[in-house]
């Protein structure tokens, strides 16, 4: 309740009539028992000089419940809380009621079923000529009172309401952190709180005269302008954004809720509102509009699938990715099923992993393949988590698809590397152990034919028919498939027609490839792919030093096999069976009893030595070749009939030499090393395994001796010579019986060509560690020493011994 002055028992408006009527008396010449009956609709009582009831009208027994039996002879003092009976006021009214004619009092009584009551009463004095509200100075003159009620319960209590009511309203309206206002119908300014001043920089005088529109911005005027005529026409309530501009020209985004003030009768008086700074709302939203466009776009450019479901495993949320991807419409996309994506045979565990998701709140990575709208199926990692509110209920799951073809394509590829480097070394093995061409191609072909990855394979040999139109393939060694099919299909992969995509492996010397061969443009080849249940097939050369000795077709499962770097590993592995195939001819050579002599005579300027002998018009012998790098060669030659210097200056002029160097020289001859950097006749004959047994230019004119393996082709053989340098000739042809030496013929051969001290200074030597690296376990002092001779002695003894065991190895006759 409030502290009204009201409220309080103790009323200021108890006060003293008697100055009001001044010496004047009300004239009471009438009987105040009938005037009590007379009003009884108003509360009336008689009591007598001693304050106790008298009289009791229907009025008073109305307000205070008590009946006239019960209330006679009651004391004034009943109607009265306790408290202000304690504090004797009931005595002080009666006392001022006398000793002033009158006296009227506004506070709490009570009722006899202890109500409260608020009450407006007056007590006048009754004298014995019947005469009221008249000063009484004598106790003997006052014949009692009379007792005027009414109640004012309601009247207070309603008072009361709309004190409080307008306490509040000032409090919260002054308490507002927003501006209020208040405008009549004519946009005068009524009313503000003290925010107005403090946020616009106007005085109060100044806000006085102003009109809403002064307020605003000049450039949101107008909108504003409607905003206000709605409010005052139409609208009972608005709501409208502006910048308020202030005093010095400050604009504060403001947001203005607005209302209709009406009279009773619904007219329209005016409105009144608040105004809201949103400077830091605007901010916020601009920053939430800034954070969204930014996450749209990262979201938007993500190459990878993001999608969110709710707990009834409905999509709710998706990126455009996620619809190109799927290739559904953003309509038929809403509420689709996850694993309405799947395709069928993955379902089963992507099904598990978003259970366990939802259920057991894992972060779950799980591989599957997304089927699209077409029936493509796409393989895809998928990262999901769930998502949960704030107080930890989970609302569904989201996560983010990637792509992972490449990923899967690179672990084929890898797959299928480690599988073939597996072929590959087992073949190696195989290619040490064979002893004929024909076990190292069976071997390849039946190796590859036996692993999973690959489908058959097939070796065919180049056969260089007709030179000038490039080699031929004829194939010789197959497994997994049929005699029939390798002659008329594989030869199309070998040499491709002219609409395929890739050339023959002879002419580009590299390994060719073809791939997704049922979709292939080539009828053939896709005819025969779906028939035979290939993917792809790659053909390799099978090269060494730049001769093709053959090609290799491998066919796999994968319509994508063969991949850059697979390839890459089938081209080395073709120069591998090359040089295997090469290597195997020159040891054949070195070994079987019988070989294939040839002799040629030659004037062709493009070999080197022959070039040489020619200008120097010399005798010259090849003594030894020695391979450096490609193309570039050692030579070790004996030249007679001519002048060292000459020999030198003819060599600086020649452009395929480019060192010299005088080894040693006697009267009539010269020993010399050159170094040469274009290809020879020695590099030719070693690609096919044949060697160089002489070679002997007088005056540009070359006789040549040539011995090679009989199971070489030596038409093949004999047309590379004869094609590079066309000024040779093959002039005879004979097969020669090589007598085979054993270890110990050899043995017996060295000992034969030393001395008995040179035997013992190499014997000794190298038991002795003389040969060991890097330290050495006995030097030249030591050795001499235990044979007993001195240090020059044994160095001379074993150079010696070593040169004699050199010459044998190297077969120069001394």
């Amino acid at each position: 309740m409030s502290d009204h002055p009201s409220d309080r028992t103790d009323s200021p408006n108890e006060t003293n009539r008697t100055a009001a009527h001044g010496d004047r008396s009300i004239d009471a010449q009438f009987d105040v028992h009938e005037f009590s009956t007379l009003v009884s609709e108003y509360a009336v009582a008689l009591f007598g000089p001693d304050g106790r009831v008298t009289v009791w009208n229907e009025g008073a027994r109305r307000l205070t419940g008590y009946d006239a039996e019960t209330i006679t002879n009651a004391h004034y003092r009943t109607f009265f809380p306790a408290d202000a009976r304690e504090s004797g006021r009931p005595e002080r009214l009666l006392e001022r009621a006398r000793s002033d004619g009158t006296a009227e009092s506004e506070g709490w009584h009570v009722r006899n079923d202890d109500d409260r009551i608020r009450v407006r009463e007056v007590i006048a004095t009754i004298c014995e000529d019947s005469e009221i509200g008249v000063p009484v100075d004598r106790t003997d003159d006052l014949e009692g009172y009379v007792w005027f009620v009414h109640d004012r319960t309601e009247d207070h209590d309603r008072e009361r309401e709309l004190r409080e009511e307008k306490a509040f309203a000032e409090s919260v309206f002054e308490a507002q952190p927003d501006v209020v206002y208040a405008f009549d119908a004519d946009e005068n300014h009524l009313q503000w709180n003290d925010r107005v001043p403090a946020v616009t920089g106007y005085t109060d005088a100044e806000l006085a005269e102003m009109k809403p529109l002064e307020f605003i911005a000049p450039d949101h005027r107008e909108r504003i302008a409607a905003v206000i005529q709605r409010v005052l026409e139409e609208d009972a309530y608005v709501t409208a954004e502006a910048d308020l501009i202030t005093k010095d020209g400050r604009r504060i985004p403001y947001e203005f809720n607005s209302a209709q003030i009406t009279g009773e009768d619904g007219t329209v008086l005016g409105f009144t509102g608040i105004g809201r700074d949103i400077s830091e709302r605007q901010a916020r939203e601009r920053a939430l509009r800034e954070e969204k466009a930014f996450t749209e776009s990262v979201l938007e450019a993500q190459p990878d699938i993001l999608y969110a479901y709710d707990t009834e495993w409905n999509l709710i949320e998706w990126n455009e990715q996620f619809q190109r991807t799927t290739e559904y419409e953003s309509g038929e996309l809403a509420g689709m099923h996850p694993l309405k994506f799947i395709a069928p045979e993955d379902r089963d565990h992507i099904s598990d992993a978003i259970g366990r998701i939802l259920e057991e709140g894992e972060r779950v990575t799980a591989e599957g393949r997304i089927l699209t709208a077409d029936g493509s199926r796409i393989p895809y990692e998928f990262n999901s988590a769930r998502i949960t509110d704030d107080d930890g209920t989970v609302l569904g799951f989201t996560g983010v698809g990637r792509d992972i073809r490449e990923r899967k394509a690179r672990e084929r590829e890898l797959e299928r590397l480690e599988r073939l480097n597996a072929i590959v070394r087992t073949i190696d093995e195989t290619m040490v152990a064979s002893e004929t061409r024909d076990e190292i191609e069976t071997a390849v072909v039946e190796e590859f034919a036996a692993a999973d990855a690959y489908r058959f394979a097939a070796i065919g040999r180049a056969d260089p028919a007709a030179m000038t139109e490039g080699y031929s393939w004829e194939p010789t060694t197959w497994a997994g498939i049929d005699a029939i099919v390798v002659e008329d299909m594989l030869s199309s992969f070998v040499d491709p027609p002219a609409d395929a995509p890739g050339v023959s492996p002879f002419e580009s010397r590299s390994a060719q490839r073809y791939q997704h061969l049922h979709e292939s443009t080539i009828n053939k080849w896709q005819a025969d792919a779906r028939e035979r249940g290939y993917g792809s097939v790659a053909v390799v050369p099978i090269v060494a030093t730049d001769r093709p000795f053959g090609a290799l077709v491998v066919a796999a499962d994968d319509p994508s096999a063969f991949a850059d770097r697979e390839r890459e590993v089938l081209q080395e592995f073709g120069g591998t069976i090359g040089h295997a195939i090469n290597a195997m001819a020159v040891r054949r050579l070195l070994y079987i009893d019988t070989a294939v002599e040839l002799e040629f005579e030659s004037t062709d300027r493009g070999d080197v030595c022959i070039d040489l002998s020619a200008e120097a018009g010399c005798y010259l012998s090849v003594d030894h070749v020695l391979p450096l790098t490609d193309n570039v060669f050692v030579y070790y030659l004996t030249i007679a009939d001519i002048d060292p210097e000459v020999v030198r200056d003819l060599a600086d002029d020649n452009p395929a030499i480019s060192e010299l160097r005088l080894i040693d020289a006697a009267a009539d001859e010269s020993y010399w090393e050159i170094v040469a950097h274009e290809s020879t006749i020695t590099e030719l004959l070693g690609e096919y395994g044949a060697r160089l047994q002489s070679k002997v230019v007088r005056d540009g004119a070359a006789e040549l001796t040539v011995q090679v393996s009989p199971d070489v082709d030596l038409r093949e053989l004999v047309g590379a010579i004869t094609s590079t340098y066309p000024d040779t000739r093959l002039v005879s042809k004979q097969t020669i019986d090589r007598p085979i030496q054993t270890h110990g013929d050899f043995r017996r051969t060295i000992e034969s060509m030393l001395t008995e001290k040179q035997r013992l200074a190499l014997e000794t030597a190298y038991h002795g560690g003389y040969f060991e690296w890097p330290t050495r376990n006995s030097d030249a002092s030591e050795i001499a020493d235990r044979l007993g001779i001195a240090r020059q002695t044994f160095h001379q003894h074993l150079r010696v011994a070593q040169a004699k065991l050199l010459s044998a190895y190297f077969d120069v006759n001394e």
